[in-house]
């Protein structure tokens, strides 16, 4: 059963709902006057035609904020490949924050225009791209968002890091201004120039935090059974919002973004999904890996190197796998090209008006040591590296060990998302591209910056090692 092929006008955003949501008329069919909304279900309508992920309207208008990122860039040609017509806005303040740092990509990543050229020239994808700040400049967004009028709005402009928002008084109000007015300036412009667009909104698993008690991680509300009870007496939570416990000054923007997104859908009958995102990694979709020129960009520096991401550059130059703390915090992953297969799946399948709606994205979750201990094994046996694992000091404020049960049965059970790509292989391809001559020599370049100078208490100092694992150092084969 394909996921979205029983939904209905309700859920599109070509219907025209200013008269209420018992009769309708058709943006893209506008001859064909009102009906009911309930009549046409997405798998009769000859405005969605099918893909390998569901129905999905005809040359569909999706605008990404933040299109240059690691995230925007991948999402945008993959999208062009199914046909959408895509559009997208950046300031390129991922490539200064990271300048900024002293570290670059080590994948190395043309110039926009280039970037564009080689997307039309290699795969006859055209995107329609606007520089501009999401916070500074918008009249000009709200320009381009009247003038595209996109049926759907991925939101990915926003500082990404952790370490990044805890260097200090500065940093810390830049990311919070950053993420959370310029999210709320773009809920004010769909809600005055397009309430049925869907909005995509990245979270992240970071919200949640680790709950201590074990309690499991639902998606985003409590589920319809949950009981609260006190003292004798006893309530319903299903539908409430979870708790949420952030652990950095980016993590509590993120969650700032979902009370505002949360309530504007109430508000104003806005329609999103909140995607509670765990940690991707690699570098492989068919289109990025379509011409050197298409590739996307791949940090290792402490801000904007995520785990497995550095962990894989350090094996390639033999720099020690730094495990913080224990190496037993346990988090959510999921890989590039699955991320991409999430995201089609929800940007065809629009809330209905008024619907907040939450999914955790992930394909598995491990522990920092499992992931350590993976890219040794890799690396040593399939590319002849020699793998060293290592504690260090851990510069945040976390659990060390602690249990973790994520829900994320909704991408399973109501959009038939399947992984395909596993931890493995992807460390695989990853391995074979980062080994590159070129490649290992721009890690060589910049790995002073892998190691850690940024605390959550304020101190100044790089990390110190706590313990080589003599166990787990993986010796080349011979």
């Amino acid at each position: 059963m394909i996921h979205n092929a029983q939904c209905t006008c309700l859920n599109c955003p070509a219907a025209d709902m200013t008269a209420g949501e018992t009769t309708i008329r058709c943006r893209r069919q506008p001859g064909k006057g009102t009906f009911d909304p309930r009549s046409i279900t997405f798998d009769r309508c000859p405005e969605w035609q099918l893909t390998p992920y569901g129905y999905m309207l005809k040359k569909m208008r999706v605008m990404i904020l933040g299109v240059d990122g690691y995230l925007g860039w991948t999402l945008a040609l993959w999208l062009g490949a199914l046909g959408c017509e895509v559009s997208g806005v950046d300031n390129y303040a991922r490539r200064n924050w990271v300048k900024e740092r002293g570290a670059h990509t080590i994948v190395p990543i043309a110039r926009m225009t280039d970037r564009l050229r080689t997307a039309k020239e290699v795969l006859g994808i055209e995107i329609n791209f606007r520089e501009m700040d999401i916070l500074k400049d918008r009249s000009r967004l709200q320009e381009f968002i009247d003038e595209v009028r996109p049926e759907a709005i991925v939101y990915y402009g926003e500082c990404p890091s952790a370490p990044y928002s805890m260097i200090d008084l500065e940093h810390a109000c830049y990311v919070q201004e950053n993420n959370v007015l310029g999210t709320l300036g773009v809920l004010f412009m769909m809600r005055d120039l397009v309430p049925q667009t869907s909005l995509i909104k990245l979270g992240t698993m970071g919200e949640y935090g680790t709950p201590i008690t074990g309690r499991p991680i639902f998606e985003g509300m409590f589920p319809p059974d949950a009981v609260l009870k006190w003292r004798g007496r006893e309530w319903s939570l299903g539908g409430e919002l979870i708790p949420r416990d952030p652990g950095s000054f980016y993590h509590l923007s993120k969650v700032h973004d979902t009370y505002n997104i949360y309530k504007a859908c109430r508000f104003w009958g806005l329609r999103s999904y909140d995607i509670m995102q765990g940690v991707i990694y690699g570098v492989h979709t068919p289109q990025v890996a379509a011409d050197p020129r298409l590739r996307t960009r791949l940090d290792m520096d402490e801000c904007f190197g995520t785990v497995i991401n550095r962990f894989v550059a350090q094996a390639v130059i033999g720099f020690p796998l730094t495990m913080y703390g224990s190496g037993e915090q346990i988090r959510g992953f999921i890989g590039l090209e699955d991320a991409m297969q999430c995201m089609s799946r929800l940007i065809s399948h629009p809330p209905k008006r008024g619907e907040y709606a939450v999914v955790n994205q992930m394909s598995g979750y491990y522990s920092i040591r499992q992931l350590a201990e993976t890219v040794a094994k890799i690396g040593s046996q399939e590319f002849g590296l020699t793998v060293t694992i290592q504690r260090v000091e851990n510069p945040r404020v976390e659990y060390d060990i602690h249990p973790y049960e994520p829900i994320y049965d909704r991408l399973r059970d109501e959009f038939g998302f399947e992984a395909k790509v596993s931890l493995e292989e992807e460390i695989y391809r990853m391995l074979e591209l980062l080994t590159q001559p070129h490649i290992k020599a721009r890690i060589e370049e910049k790995k002073h910056l892998i190691l850690p100078r940024t605390w959550w208490s304020g101190k100044k100092k790089i990390v110190e090692s706590l313990e080589v694992i003599e166990e787990i150092t993986y010796k080349a084969k011979k």
